[in-house]
């Protein structure tokens, strides 16, 4: 009997073993609605009699095994609804990579008697904040610009530049991928908001910090916009044209054709309006006076721009594994602007008073090309490369007529003992060209141990710079005019080498352990040749004593270790890393080098107190480099007025960033908060030395104000940056009240004629909006800020300086009879504490009607006026060092402008609707709310 007990149990052994040998292991990705992945996701697998419990990993995904050929997953977490999943598997015994599997967003049930699912106006995640764009509807045919200006804690200003939570936006995405290089005025003032599902802000670590979860660092702010899933197969643009007084004329075309993973768009503009195509800075500007109610172009870039532009942008999925997506940018600009600007210089025993009156003309292009391939090679296995490459050219003539006064005083008194005067002309004829390029490759694998993974994400990036300044300077005095004609002729070259590379291992269930090694080597090549012209016989006499040639190498290696912790409410990430520097450089046969050593601790903390209110806390530490005018062994006498001399010895900068966050939504009241605090302190921090060295003749005359600028490293440079944004909604939303204000505080350090100077500067603004959004009546917005910008010098012989500026904004739209709207725009601005040559209070006036026809309202006339009194100007002021400079310059005057438009729009699958003008759900057919 025993024997056959034996047997028996030793033969469900062998059938145990016989059955987990045809177990399939089988893995799949959790993602939201935006296509990005969601970590700790409950899972409950089904299959027959049998169940298993299994949570998305930081990367969401999930992994289980099992025998059964058909079986139900049941996706569960919290602010998603709870999602069910039945799959069938093929007969075989390999393992199966599900499908994505995407997670709608937790609706509310209203009332008791009409049920309604209603999304939630913002959703607040850990680094992301949601914005339903259902919840806040414009007029159709309006860009997404003017649905982020509804979004509360998100600004739009005149020149199209997104500020979200108090820092500017860099990059845009759409449905996770970039949108031409991510330039953003591209996508806002191009992409139409009817398409849109949602915006999410998104605080961005990097590729790389992506694919492992281990974030340190500073993020960067990006905008990605997601598609309605209706809107994905489809073709949509539109095209304006307009004419108008004093020469405008505009010319703008943007078409979009999607085939869900394939995009293609293209743009076209040619205006001088002042509205850029795209802004190669990071950012873009394509609009213009007509698009979507607006006014484009003005009040925005300072002179008058013609532009002409192109683009276009493609993204496509090759198969399952591979996608695509990149694009083509070209603009070229012509500007003519005129500026006034007073710039005071204090000094121990003197004062500089400089005026300058200044015309300038430049012609500048720039082509742009970008590409982006993603292969998913297998579940384990990620590789991204990115190559890019650009070219740019300037030509800018500049002519400055200068009145400078230079006042000597008695640091007892104060009191102004002699007055020198000294006037004259500065011509200059610049002309560049400028290549770039590079290529950044990221590489992730994971490991069969689930939270194990390495990755390496390295690179090599180029810069040149060739220029040609011709410079001629005529000072006018007693006993004749001092004359200096001049030719520099430049060359740069900066090669950058870098990898960074991540190891993670996991070290509990949701503790993860990372070790990094980053490494970056900057090679910089700069040489300047001097030409002295004789101004009678255009003689050329080169002139070593004021030619350099200069290379210096920035050489960086960091090595760090970091600790991050997951768990429901709240995550963190400590670390600590060593950061070894060198800077060397060669001149002339003579080799400099200097080094230097940081520890740098990181740190990184987000609580979630209840759904939609997060708090986050972000430590970071960084170098950053001189540059080669302050690093240059040979002086740079080429600017007469300015004479530059550089210090080979400097060390690096280092600075230490706190950043706090705060983010706050109720869905019942609609009430939100954003609120953000920024510090940082910088060691060894690089500022200028600045003397007055004023060239006299034999008899005493004043022939020249000479400014000599040294740079040394000192300590006790900090900043302190906060913001908030408060919105109120109420009577259903009609009406939204928005208090925003934001205190900068900068104790900057300089030393003027080697005595250490500590400049307090503070910066307050207080605003408060009041918008009106009534259905098909009206969208306006009355608005007021205050600004207060104070500086307080240490040294007794200097000037504090006090300015103050109120605006008062109106604007908005009302609707009549469904085919007419009336736009209007009105701006008063009040200067206090500017410099009398610069001061103005420009009153602004702009207005339109727009009359809609067509079936579905696709066409508009529209009739525009910009600027109705003539008295548009731009003043500014900047402090730094020793100076204070108060600058006004001429932006786009008055101007009619009469456009057409017409937008088409085709969208195939349900719930789109057939036919050319048909826009489904979210049509272009009657009028809606106002943008």
């Amino acid at each position: 009997m025993k024997i056959y007990v034996l047997l028996f149990v030793l033969s469900l052994f062998g059938l145990r073993n016989a059955l987990a040998q045809t177990e399939r292991e089988i893995t799949g990705t959790v993602v939201d609605s935006a296509n990005i992945t969601v970590p700790g996701i409950n899972i409950k697998m089904l299959a027959g009699p049998d169940s298993a419990y299994i949570t998305s990993d930081l990367n969401g995904k999930f992994k289980f095994a099992t025998r059964a050929q058909s079986f139900k997953l049941i996706f569960s977490g919290m602010g998603y609804i709870t999602t069910t999943r039945e799959f069938k598997l093929q007969a075989g015994t390999g393992p199966v990579s599900l499908e994505k599997v995407t997670l709608p967003y937790l609706v509310n049930m209203l009332t008791t008697v009409h049920i309604n699912a209603v999304k939630n106006p913002v959703t607040i995640k850990e680094d992301t904040v949601e914005y339903n764009a259902q919840s806040y509807k414009v007029r159709e045919g309006s860009p997404v610009e003017d649905l982020l200006k509804k979004l509360p804690g998100v600004n739009v200003d005149k020149a199209g530049n997104v500020e979200a939570h108090g820092k500017p936006i860099t990059k845009v995405r759409v449905n996770g991928k970039d949108y031409f290089r991510g330039d953003v005025q591209t996508a806002t003032q191009n992409l139409p908001a009817d398409v849109v599902e949602n915006i999410q802000v998104i605080d961005d670590y990097g590729d790389q910090a992506n694919r492992t979860g281990i974030k340190t660092g500073e993020p960067q702010k990006i905008l990605n916009i997601t598609i309605q899933k209706g809107k994905r197969k489809g073709a949509f643009g539109q095209v304006t044209t307009g004419a108008g007084s004093e020469g405008r004329y505009m010319v703008r075309l943007s078409a979009n054709a999607f085939q869900e993973e394939r995009q293609i768009s293209v743009l076209g503009n040619i205006n001088n309006t002042n509205s850029n195509g795209f802004n190669f800075g990071g950012g873009g500007n394509f609009g213009g006076g007509g698009r979507g109610g607006g006014f484009g172009g003005f009040a925005a870039p300072t002179g008058i721009v013609t532009n002409r532009s192109a683009g276009f942008n493609y993204r496509d999925q090759l198969g399952k594994k591979v996608t695509v997506y990149g694009s083509y940018s070209f603009a070229n600009r012509d500007r003519d602007a005129n500026s006034t600007s007073e710039q005071t210089e204090l000094y121990k025993d003197s004062r500089i008073l400089r005026n300058n009156q200044g015309i300038n003309g430049s012609s500048n292009f720039d082509h742009r090309l970008d590409f982006n391939l993603e292969y998913d090679i297998d579940t384990l296995n990620y590789l991204k490369i990115s190559p890019d490459f650009s070219y740019s050219g300037n030509d800018n003539i500049n002519s400055t007529n200068f009145f400078n006064i230079i006042s000597t005083i008695d640091t007892l008194t104060d009191k102004v003992i002699r007055a020198d005067t000294i006037a004259g002309k500065q011509f200059t004829h610049n002309r560049s060209s400028a290549p770039s390029g590079g290529i950044n490759v990221l590489y992730n694998h994971k490991f069969r141990k689930k939270g194990r993974t390495f990755s390496i994400n390295t690179g090599f990036s180029f810069n040149r710079n060739e220029n040609i300044l011709d410079d001629q300077y005529a000072a006018a005095r007693a006993n004749g005019d001092s004359l200096l004609y001049q030719q520099v002729n430049s060359h740069t070259a900066t090669q950058r080498t870098y990898a960074n590379f991540s190891y993670i291992e996991p070290v509990g269930k949701a503790t993860y352990l990372e070790a990094g090694y980053n490494f970056n080597r900057n090679n910089n090549e700069n040489d300047r040749l001097n030409y002295r012209i004789d101004p009678e016989t255009d003689r050329e006499t080169y002139m070593d004593s004021l030619s350099t040639d200069y290379s210096f190498q920035f050489i960086t290696h960091r090595i760090g270790l970091n600790f991050r912790g997951v768990n429901p409410k709240f995550n963190y990430t400590i670390g600590f890393a060593a950061q070894p520097t060198l800077l060397k450089g060669q001149f002339r046969g003579y080799q400099l080098s200097t080094t230097t050593f940081n520890w740098i601790p990181s740190a990184r903390f987000t609580y979630t107190f209840k759904r939609n209110q997060t708090l986050s806390i972000n430590y970071n530490g960084s170098n950053n480099q001189p540059g080669f005018a302050q690093l240059q062994p040979q002086p740079d006498l080429s600017n007469p007025q300015n004479k530059i001399y550089g210090n080979p010895n400097l060390k690096p900068e280092f600075t230490n960033s706190i950043n706090i966050n705060y983010n706050q939504f109720d869905m019942k009241s609609g009430t939100s908060l954003f609120a953000n605090v920024a510090v940082n302190q910088t060691s060894d921090k690089i500022v200028s030395n600045t003397t007055n060295n004023n060239l006299l003749d034999s008899a005493g005359n004043l022939v020249r104000i000479v400014r000599e600028t040294r740079y040394i490293n000192t300590n006790g440079f900090y900043t302190v940056n906060g913001n908030y944004s408060f919105s109120k909604p109420f009577a259903e939303r009609k009406f939204t009240v928005t208090l925003h204000g934001n205190a900068n505080y900068n104790n900057n350090v300089s030393f003027i004629q080697n005595e250490r100077n500590i400049s307090q500067n503070w910066i307050l603004t207080q605003g408060v909006k009041f918008q009106t959004d009534i259905d098909s009546i009206i969208d306006s917005e009355i608005s007021a800020s205050y600004t207060i910008n104070n500086t307080y010098y240490s040294l007794p012989s200097t000037i504090d300086a006090d300015a103050r500026t109120w605006v008062l904004g109106f604007n908005g739209r009302n609707y009549f009879f469904k085919r007419w709207i009336l736009g209007y725009n009105f701006s008063q601005t009040i200067n206090n504490g500017f410099s009398s040559t610069v001061r103005a209070n420009p009153t602004l006036i702009s207005s339109y009607v727009e009359y809609q026809f067509m079936k579905r309202n696709i066409a508009s006339l529209k009739l525009q006026v910009f600027d109705l009194l003539n008295q548009n100007t731009g003043v500014t002021r900047t402090v730094s060092g020793n100076q204070i400079v108060d600058t006004r310059i001429n932006r786009l005057g008055r101007y009619f402008l009469l456009t057409f438009s017409l937008r088409l729009q085709k969208f195939a699958g349900k719930g789109a609707g057939n036919g050319m003008f048909n826009q489904g759900s979210r049509g272009f057919g009657r009028p809606r709310r106002g943008g």
